[in-house]
C-alpha cells in the first residue's frame, strides 16, 4: 500500500471546511420516531390511569390489570405503527392527527370489549372498554400538540428536509415547482440542482433555484451541511447517466430516490413512494435511522469514556516507554478519511522510529525494520490503537466500523477507488477503532488487490447489516484478541489473489 504524503494531506485537510455541528442530523425522522415514542409512552400512561379505574379493580386483579394494560398498549401502538404512523405529512394537517389520535385506539378497544363480552360477561367488556376513553385523553393533546409543533417547525424551518436535485432538466422543474408550491405543507429547504454537464450546457437556474455546479460539488457541500435526500430528476432512459450519478453519491449519507416518469414505470416488485405527488424509486437508503444513530451514538461515548478512563494509566505508561525509547512524538497524527468523505486527523501511539524525512508514503510491511522493540509490543496487544477513543469522543469515529483509510490510497499501485466497485459507500458510516473485517483476520496493510476486494466486502456487510448486536459481538472479539494477543500481519499469510 502506498499512502500519500502527509504533507499532501494535510494542505487537503486545512482546504476542508470544518463540519456543521448538524451535519449529520437527521431532524424529521428524528422528530416523527420521537413523536411514535412519545405515542407509547401515553399509551402505557393510559395503561397505568385504567388500572386504577374503579370498574376495572372489581373485575380484575392487579396482576390481570397490568398485563391487560400493557398489552392493550402494544397492541395499539402496533396498529398505530401500521395504519397511522407520525409521519411529518400526517402531522402537518391537524384532522389527521385528531383522527389518528381517535380512531385506532378507539377500534382497537371496541373490538376488545366485543371480543370480551361475547367470550366473558358485561361488566368484564365495560371494564376493558373504559381502556380507548383512557387513551383518547391522552393521546389527543398529545397528537395536538405535535401536530403544532410540526406546523411551527416547517414553517421556521428547523423542521424541513434539505433536498438536493440531480439534472437540470424539465422533470426537476415540475419537481421543484411542486415542493415549492404554497400549498405544499411539507415545504423543504432546496440545497440547489446539480448537473455534471460543463458551466457553458448547465442554465444558471432551475424554477427558481439555483444550478450549483456539478455533482462532485454536490459531494464537498455534503461534507459541511446536511443533506437528507438526494433526487435523481433523470429520465430511465439515461440509465447510465443515473448509474454514475448514484456511483458519485454513494459515499454520502442522505436518501438517493431516482424520478419516475410515470406510476408504472418502477420494475415490478420495486417499492415505489411518493415526493409530492411525484412517484420515486428508492436506490440508496440512509444507512442508519435516526434511533439507531441514537443507539450507537450512545455507545460510543458511553464505553468511549469510560474505556479511555480505565487505560489512562496504561497510556501513561506506553507514552513514557515511547519517550524513553528514543527521539520522536508520543503520538502519531495522520489525515484519514471519515464519514462523507470528510478529513479528519486519527490518533495513535507512535509505534515507528522517528525519521523527520518519512513522508508517510510507505505503510508498514511484515517485519518491517522501522517498528521499535515498544512498537511492537504495542502493536501486537492493540495498545497503539486506544488514543483513537479521543477521536470518538470527538465524534470523528465509531467504536465499531470500516477502518479509516487515507485518502486515494494506493494498492498494488492503483487508487482503491479504481480496483473496488462500491468502495466509497464505505464513508456512509464514521470509520471505526474496529471492525467486521478486523476481528475476521483481516487487519494489517492492504498489498494485494484480491485482499482489498475482501475487505471492502465485509465492511459494506458491516454496514447493511448493522445492529447493536452486533457492535457488541464485534467489541467483544477484539476485546478477546487484545487480551489474548494476535500477529497483526497474519493476513498477508493467505492467499488472496483471484478473488
Amino acid at each position: 500500500m502506498r499512502a500519500p504524503s502527509p504533507h499532501d494531506d494535510a494542505a487537503l485537510a486545512a482546504e476542508e471546511p470544518r463540519p456543521s455541528a448538524l451535519a449529520g442530523a437527521q431532524p424529521v425522522a428524528a422528530f416523527t420516531q420521537l413523536a411514535s415514542l412519545l405515542d407509547l409512552l401515553a399509551l402505557l400512561v393510559a395503561g397505568l390511569l385504567w388500572i386504577d379505574a374503579p370498574l376495572v379493580t372489581s373485575v380484575f386483579t392487579p396482576l390481570e390489570g397490568r398485563l391487560i394494560g400493557l398489552g392493550m398498549a402494544a397492541l395499539c401502538w402496533a396498529a398505530m405503527l401500521s395504519l397511522t404512523p407520525a409521519a411529518l405529512g400526517r402531522l402537518l394537517d391537524m384532522r389527521w392527527a385528531i383522527a389518528d389520535a381517535a380512531l385506532v385506539p378507539g377500534f382497537v378497544g371496541t373490538a376488545a370489549g366485543l371480543l370480551t363480552y361475547f367470550a366473558s360477561d358485561a361488566h368484564v367488556a365495560g371494564a376493558i372498554l373504559l381502556w380507548p376513553a383512557a387513551a383518547l385523553s391522552l393521546l389527543l393533546p398529545l397528537r395536538i400538540l405535535l401536530s403544532g409543533l410540526a406546523i411551527r417547525g416547517v414553517r421556521d424551518g428547523w423542521l424541513r428536509r434539505r433536498i438536493a436535485v440531480v439534472g437540470a432538466t424539465e422533470m426537476s422543474a415540475e419537481l421543484i415547482q411542486r415542493l415549492t408550491d404554497p400549498a405544499n405543507p411539507e415545504i423543504p429547504d432546496l440545497v440547489g440542482v446539480f448537473d455534471d454537464r460543463d458551466a457553458t450546457r448547465r442554465p444558471p437556474e432551475v424554477s427558481g433555484v439555483g444550478v450549483r455546479g456539478d455533482i462532485a460539488e454536490l459531494c464537498r457541500r455534503a461534507q459541511t451541511e446536511r443533506l437528507d435526500l438526494i433526487v435523481i430528476a433523470l429520465p430511465l432512459s439515461r440509465a447510465m447517466d443515473i448509474l454514475r450519478s448514484v456511483q458519485q453519491v454513494q459515499a454520502l449519507t442522505a436518501e438517493v430516490v431516482v424520478l419516475l416518469e410515470g406510476q408504472n414505470a418502477a420494475p415490478q416488485g420495486t417499492r415505489v413512494s411518493v415526493i409530492a405527488g411525484y412517484p420515486v424509486l428508492q436506490l440508496v437508503r440512509q444507512p442508519l435511522q435516526p434511533g439507531a444513530v441514537l443507539a450507537k451514538g450512545a455507545l460510543d461515548y458511553v464505553v468511549a469514556a469510560l474505556a479511555l478512563l480505565m487505560v489512562s494509566p496504561l497510556l501513561l505508561l506506553a507514552a513514557l516507554a515511547i519517550r524513553l525509547s528514543g527521539p520522536g512524538p508520543v503520538l502519531f497524527r495522520q489525515p484519514r478519511v471519515g464519514r462523507n468523505g470528510r478529513i479528519f486527523h486519527i490518533l495513535k501511539l507512535r509505534t515507528l522510529r522517528w525519521d523527520p524525512s518519512d513522508d508517510g508514503t510507505k505503510g508498514v510491511v511484515a517485519n518491517d525494520k522501522r517498528v521499535t522493540p515498544i512498537g511492537h509490543v504495542l502493536r501486537v496487544l492493540c495498545i497503539d490503537e486506544l488514543p483513537q477513543l479521543i477521536n470518538v469522543l470527538r465524534g470523528e469515529m465509531s467504536l465499531v466500523g470500516p477502518r479509516p483509510h487515507v485518502a486515494h490510497m494506493l494498492v498494488a499501485g492503483r487508487p482503491i477507488e479504481e480496483l473496488v466497485p462500491g468502495y466509497g459507500a464505505r464513508h456512509r458510516m464514521k470509520p471505526g477503532i474496529t471492525g467486521w473485517a478486523q476481528v475476521n483476520g483481516l487487519s494489517g496493510t492492504m498489498t494485494d488487490v484480491g485482499m482489498a476486494r475482501i475487505v471492502i466486502a465485509h465492511d459494506l456487510s458491516y454496514i447493511s447489516e448493522w445492529s447493536l448486536w452486533l457492535d457488541l459481538r464485534i467489541l467483544a472479539r477484539t476485546a478477546v484478541i487484545s487480551l489474548f494477543g494476535r500477529n497483526a500481519f497474519d493476513v498477508q499469510l493467505r492467499e488472496w489473489k483471484g478473488l
